[in-house]
């Protein structure tokens, strides 16, 4: 079922991120993923009822789904087994899901918590790469911007200064 009533929503709250807020609300959500949007906030207790959600819907069809702290998932099989179409059946099962609970929760909730006042991604990463030795002082912002868009970046991106640097670049969250 999804809601219509994005309009009466105020999402001052959001800030920087009040447009991507209104076009997630303006997409017609799910009412409980409505719930989660309508306030411009997404806190760690919706993102986990969210993924919770998720998983029980996945369960229903014989599959279940590991969020990674750092970004992305991994979806299993519950019996184990793996036919060569796995993703081909998996895929629509995981989007309808996704669609009666996490279509954007996980998204504006990861954007909003490593860039709260949604800087250029180029200032406030190329910074972050430098000062962790990724890359050396003479790389700049455009050539960021030309990795980035190519996926070509001269640094191990699995490593765990470059996965700090992705969810992280401001030094925000670190421990």
């Amino acid at each position: 079922m999804e809601t219509t009533m994005s309009s009466e929503v105020t999402l001052e709250s959001a800030g920087p991120w009040a447009e991507e807020f209104r076009a997630a609300l303006d997409d017609g959500v799910s009412d409980f993923e409505f719930r989660i949007l309508a306030d411009g906030d997404v806190t760690t207790a919706e993102l986990e009822a969210a993924h919770d959600r998720v998983g029980r819907c996945l369960a229903d069809s014989g599959l279940r789904i590991d969020y990674d702290p750092d970004g992305g998932f991994g979806l299993e099989s519950l019996d184990g087994r793996y036919p060569d179409d796995f993703f081909e059946r998996s895929d629509p099962i995981l989007r309808k899901c996704e669609e009666t609970a996490d279509e954007y929760v996980t998204q504006l909730f990861e954007e909003t918590r490593r860039n709260p006042q949604r800087l250029d991604d180029a200032k406030i990463t190329v910074p972050c790469l430098r000062d962790s030795g990724l890359v050396g002082k003479d790389y700049t912002e455009r050539q960021w911007r030309k990795d980035y868009d190519a996926d070509t970046f001269p640094f191990d991106e699995t490593s765990d200064a470059a996965i700090q640097c992705r969810v992280d670049p401001l030094g925000l969250w670190r421990q």
